[in-house]
C-alpha cells in the first residue's frame, strides 16, 4: 500500500479523534489559535474545517476574530467587537484570559497528538507492518485525555458567563439573537440559490458567523 493510498486513513483517524475529543461541547479547534490549530473538528457555531494560517486574507481575519472571541458553551462565540461592548471588569477579564489560555493549550495538545499519531503510522508504513490495534489504542488514550481537558475548558468558559451581570447577559442575548437572524437570512438566500440553479450542491449550509459579524452583502441584480 502506497503512502498516498494511506492518506485517507490518516485523515479519517484525525477526524475521529478530534470529533471524539470535543463531543458534546461547543468548543472546537476552530476557535483555537491558528498557529496551533489541531485537525479540524466540527461543533455548533464552530469555524470552517480546513481553514487556518494558510487561508486567504479574508479567512485569516476570520480566524483572528474567532481566536479573540468569548466562547459560551452551547451558544458559541461572541465576537471581539461585542466583547468590547460588554466592558468586562478586571475580574471578568482575568477569567476570560484564563479560559482563552486553557483553550489554546487544548488545541496545542490535540496538534501534538496528531503529529504523534502520524509518526506512529509512518513508522508502521516504513517498517512494512501495519498495526491498527496500536493506532486505536493510542487514539483511545488521547480521546480520554482530551475529553477531560475539554470539560475543564468548558467549565472555565462557564465561569466567565457566571461572572456576567444581568445587564451583560442581556447584551449577549441580543448579540445571539442578531446572529441567529443573520444566519436564517443567509440560509434562506442559499436555499433560493440552490432552487434557482439545478445541479447545485444540495444540503450545503455555511456555519453561522460570530455574533456581531457584518451581515452578508446583497448581491447585485443580474
Amino acid at each position: 500500500m502506497s503512502r498516498f493510498a494511506l492518506r485517507p486513513i490518516i485523515a479519517g483517524l484525525s477526524l475521529t479523534l478530534a470529533a471524539g475529543a470535543l463531543s458534546g461541547t461547543a468548543l472546537a479547534a476552530a476557535a483555537t489559535d491558528a498557529t496551533t490549530a489541531a485537525p479540524a473538528a466540527t461543533a455548533p457555531h464552530g469555524g470552517p474545517a480546513g481553514k487556518g494560517p494558510h487561508a486567504g486574507p479574508g479567512e485569516h481575519r476570520r480566524w483572528e476574530g474567532m481566536r479573540d472571541s468569548l466562547w459560551i458553551p452551547g451558544l458559541g462565540p461572541i465576537g471581539k467587537k461585542e466583547v468590547d461592548q460588554l466592558k468586562l471588569n478586571t475580574q471578568q477579564q482575568g477569567l476570560f484570559k484564563t479560559a482563552q489560555d486553557a483553550q489554546r493549550d487544548l488545541g496545542k495538545s490535540m496538534h501534538d497528538a496528531g503529529r504523534s499519531r502520524h509518526k506512529l503510522l509512518d513508522d508502521q508504513v516504513n517498517g512494512g507492518k501495519l498495526d491498527p490495534r496500536a493506532l486505536l489504542d493510542q487514539e483511545t488514550q488521547n480521546r480520554k485525555q482530551f475529553e477531560g481537558q475539554a470539560d475543564q475548558v468548558k467549565q472555565k468558559w462557564l465561569a466567565v458567563w457566571d461572572s456576567l451581570s444581568d445587564g451583560q447577559r442581556g447584551q449577549v442575548t441580543q448579540f445571539v439573537k442578531q446572529r441567529q437572524a443573520r444566519w436564517e437570512a443567509d440560509r434562506a438566500e442559499h436555499k433560493g440559490e440552490r432552487h434557482g440553479k439545478p445541479g447545485g450542491p444540495e444540503g450545503h449550509r455555511p456555519p453561522p458567523p460570530p455574533a456581531g459579524a457584518p451581515a452578508p452583502a446583497d448581491k447585485p441584480a443580474g
